[in-house]
């Protein structure tokens, strides 16, 4: 069974698809990435079953490694806020 931290994390608590990036830094970065990866494939079609391949098991990866940092952020604000109520 998942932990509370984990189902907040995974929208199952709180819906998450409706969050959309609206950043300038965000919109210039995902510009830059998909410009590279349609050269890379204009130049390289034979390597696109790889190239999807390989972008799944990135895409797991970080997902794996983003719930774990979430977990973590919200641990470390729980100890801090044990400690203030704990100073009181």
């Amino acid at each position: 069974m998942k932990s509370i931290i984990e189902q907040m994390y995974d929208g199952d608590l709180f819906p998450t698809g409706t969050y959309e990036h609206s950043s300038m830094e965000y919109k210039i970065a995902m510009d830059k990435l998909v410009a590279s990866e349609s050269e890379l494939l204009a130049s390289y079609p034979q390597i696109k079953e790889l190239f999807d391949r390989y972008q799944s098991a990135q895409i797991e990866l970080i997902s794996i490694n983003n719930r774990q940092e979430f977990v973590n952020g919200f641990k470390i604000g729980a100890r801090i806020a044990l400690e203030i109520i704990g100073s009181m």
